[in-house]
C-alpha cells in the first residue's frame, strides 16, 4: 500500500500547481519551524496588474520576525485586509469568478490568526476544501514527532517520513540536486518529484503572467474549472 507524503512551506496563496501537487498526496505537511524570511512567498505573493503585468500582495509582519520561527512570526494588526481587497478589485470588473474568489478569500482573511502560519495554513485548507482536495493537512510544528536538531537540505524529509508512516515522499520540481535518491531508498521512502502539467486560461484585457498566486486562475476559471485541470494527469 502506498502512502504519499509531500511537504512545504505554508506560502501565502500558493500558485495553482502546489494544489494539484497535494491533491496527489495522501497526507501534506505545512513545514512551519524553519525561520521566517521576508524575502520569500510565505508573506507575499504575484497577482495581475494592469500597468505593469504583474504586483504583489502581501501581509505585513511584525518587526524582528525574522529572527522567528514561521509558527511564531506574527501579522501586524493593522488595516492589510482592506488593503489587500482593494488591490484585488483589478479584477471586479473583467474576470467572471470575481465574487466566487472574493468569497473564498473572505473566509480565509475571516480565520482567527495571530501567525503568518495559522493565516496561510487556513488559507491553504479553505482553498483545499474549496477546489474538492481531501489530503490530510497537518502542521509540522503541530505534530509529536521526534527530529535531530541538524540534518542534510535534503534529509529532512526522508526523516518526517519515517516519522509518519510514509513510503513515498513526493518533492516540488525544483531542488532535485539535494536529494539522494540512494539515501532515501535505504531509508524505506520512495523519492518522486511532482510533474507540473500547462495552466493555461484566457485573461481579457491583461498580458498573461504565469506562475501567480492561485487567486488569478480561480478568478478567471473558477474553482469547478481549476478542480478539474487539478484532477488531470494528462497534458491539457
Amino acid at each position: 500500500m502506498t502512502y504519499r507524503l509531500g511537504i512545504m512551506q505554508p506560502y501565502f496563496f500558493p500558485y495553482a500547481q502546489q494544489f494539484r501537487h497535494i491533491g496527489q498526496c495522501d497526507h501534506w505537511i505545512i513545514f512551519d519551524t524553519p525561520k521566517f524570511s521576508r524575502k520569500s512567498w510565505v508573506s507575499r505573493n504575484r497577482i495581475l496588474n494592469r500597468d505593469t503585468e504583474w504586483g504583489y500582495v502581501a501581509v505585513p509582519v511584525v518587526k524582528g520576525a525574522s529572527n522567528d520561527a514561521i509558527c511564531e512570526a506574527e501579522i501586524l494588526q493593522n488595516d492589510w485586509r482592506n488593503e489587500l481587497k482593494d488591490k484585488l478589485r483589478v479584477y471586479e470588473k473583467a474576470a467572471p469568478f470575481f465574487d466566487e474568489t472574493m468569497g473564498l478569500i473572505e473566509v480565509c482573511l475571516n480565520e482567527p490568526t495571530r501567525t503568518i502560519a495559522d493565516l496561510n495554513t487556513a488559507i491553504i485548507q479553505e482553498t483545499c476544501q474549496h477546489l474538492g482536495i481531501e489530503t490530510e493537512l497537518h502542521r509540522l510544528s503541530e505534530l509529536d514527532i521526534r527530529l535531530p536538531e541538524t540534518a542534510g537540505p535534503g534529509e529532512w524529509a526522508c526523516l518526517i517520513s519515517k516519522e509518519v508512516g510514509a513510503n513515498i515522499y513526493s518533492n516540488a520540481p525544483g531542488g532535485r540536486d539535494l536529494f539522494d535518491p540512494t539515501y532515501y531508498s535505504e531509508n524505506g521512502v520512495e523519492l518522486e518529484f511532482y510533474e507540473p502539467i500547462p495552466l493555461e486560461y484566457s485573461t481579457p484585457g491583461f498580458v498573461p503572467v504565469e506562475g501567480l498566486s492561485v487567486i488569478d486562475p480561480l478568478m478567471w476559471m473558477g474553482r469547478i474549472a481549476l478542480g478539474e485541470w487539478r484532477r488531470s494527469t494528462v497534458t491539457l
